[in-house]
């Protein structure tokens, strides 16, 4: 029988050796997703004189790194292996920097905008398919990869967000740096959609003013642009809302258990 101490190491290590592996299924989900594209011949023999697009990836497998909810997992993933590895070998201040509250809020934030916003794109597409692009098996795996990585990675990180107290320490660049990223990720996603690619491809409708007031009926590009910079506004205000909820309520709940 282990005495009470033996039962907490073991609970300890349980509990990390879980984190670990979610850390590196989370990687691997993405990597394999990743290197699984296959150039979609058939896309373009369907539409021979197509120039642009957006929605699900048919350019290239590095444009899966322009996909929001992919960066999304790819943070979450490093945080779970590098904060297991800091409890497996007690590095006190890879721990402190990783349970600090502004990491811990950013990380989980992006996770709340990811499955509001995709739930969103894919039930108001025109066809609704979470992935499911095709009846062909990577189309299937598509479609898994897609429910585990938005929806039950989400329940993993809200489990580790509510559970995990955090430190203090904190400077002003870390209440911005959402935000920062935002704005950077927008403006990469944005040139490499405009001059990556075979054609001109986006993730999402957001990146282009003319598809996004279409979906409204609008034709004027002016007002498609001003609608693209209020919608563009109203996401960034939502992200940093929710980010500063997250902040507010870790702050108030610093004595959680860890």
């Amino acid at each position: 029988m282990l005495n009470m101490e033996q039962k907490t190491r073991f609970y300890k290590n349980f509990y990390n050796i879980l984190i670990l592996l979610c850390g590196i299924i989370g990687l691997w989900l993405f990597l394999s997703h990743m290197l699984h594209f296959s150039f979609p011949i058939y896309f373009y023999n369907q539409n021979p004189d197509i120039k642009f697009y957006y929605g699900t990836n048919v350019v290239s497998m590095w444009a899966d790194l322009s996909f929001f909810s992919y960066h999304t997992l790819i943070f979450f993933s490093l945080w779970c292996i590098l904060y297991a590895v800091s409890n497996f070998f007690n590095f006190k201040k890879l721990q402190n920097i990783l349970k600090n509250t502004y990491i811990i809020s950013f990380v989980f934030t992006n996770y709340v905008l990811t499955v509001i916003l995709y739930t969103f794109f894919e039930l108001t597409a025109e066809n609704i398919t979470f992935g499911l692009y095709a009846n062909v098996p990577l189309a299937y795996h598509n479609l898994g990869t897609n429910i585990i990585v938005h929806y039950l990675y989400f329940i993993f990180s809200l489990i580790l967000f509510l559970k995990i107290k955090t430190t203090k320490k904190t400077n002003k660049f870390a209440k911005f740096f959402p935000l920062i990223y935002l704005i950077i990720y927008f403006i990469v996603v944005k040139i490499l959609g405009k001059f990556a690619y075979v054609i001109e491809w986006y993730p999402y409708v957001i990146f282009d003013a003319k598809s996004l007031g279409q979906i409204f009926g609008i034709t004027n590009y002016v007002m498609c642009l001003v609608l693209l910079i209020l919608t563009l506004i109203i996401i960034g205000f939502v992200y940093m809302l929710l980010f500063k909820m997250c902040v507010k309520y870790k702050t108030k709940k610093s004595n959680s258990i860890t």
